[in-house]
């Protein structure tokens, strides 16, 4: 067999698994959906109980969606790190550049209450976006400094263990930040750091 055969063939796979997963997300939860109300919904038709299409098309689906643009986007990530790098190991994790999102948050979200206004548990759009914001803001900055080191070293080595300082030095920063944070902030960031598609809508 050859060799892009056989990778047709594991992407081919992996498709209809991805397939399997979104369906079983869809009928599974809270709410359990028999497996044919959900097909009939999915295709277009309407099952027997107009609560199950408002939980399915108003809540499950975006939800599913969300994670499989949540997951990709990780893979992409991943991939462009190691492509730019030229090494398997390289991975957003390893050089600190999570690390640097996740400190960015954390200077939003843990410091609100010394300004007066918990950020993290304001309702509306603007909230959202300033968080995501934060995130993107510290993951450029790692990635600025890892870019600027790395055309000052010769190995790539040398640049994972410095990605990986990078990563210690954030953590530690992150736990001064959670030791003077207010209990409620520090909730609210410890909540943000699992991850979690409870609240997504498709507005």
């Amino acid at each position: 067999m050859s060799i892009l055969k056989r990778k047709k063939i594991i992407a081919a796979f992996l498709f209809l698994l991805l397939g399997l997963s979104f369906f079983f997300d869809i009928v599974l939860g809270s709410v359990r959906i028999p497996f044919s109300e959900a097909l009939s919904v999915l295709t277009g038709s309407s099952s027997g109980n107009p609560v199950w299409n408002t939980i399915i098309t108003e809540f499950r689906i975006p939800k599913a969606i969300t994670a499989i643009l949540a997951g990709s986007a990780l893979s992409v990530s991943g991939l462009l790190m190691q492509t730019f790098f030229r090494n398997p190991l390289a991975d957003p994790f390893v050089l600190g550049i999570s690390s640097g999102a996740s400190f960015g948050v954390a200077l939003v979200v843990l410091t609100a209450g010394s300004i007066g206004i918990n950020l993290f548990f304001l309702n509306g759009l603007l909230n959202k976006i300033g968080i995501t914001i934060a995130a993107g803001i510290g993951a450029a900055v790692i990635l600025l400094l890892i870019t600027f080191v790395s055309k000052k070293v010769s190995s790539n080595i040398t640049l994972l263990i410095f990605g990986l300082m990078l990563g210690y030095i954030i953590g530690a920063l992150e736990s001064i930040l959670k030791y003077f944070s207010s209990p409620e902030n520090l909730q609210g960031y410890v909540i943000w750091g699992m991850g979690n598609f409870g609240n997504v809508i498709w507005k």
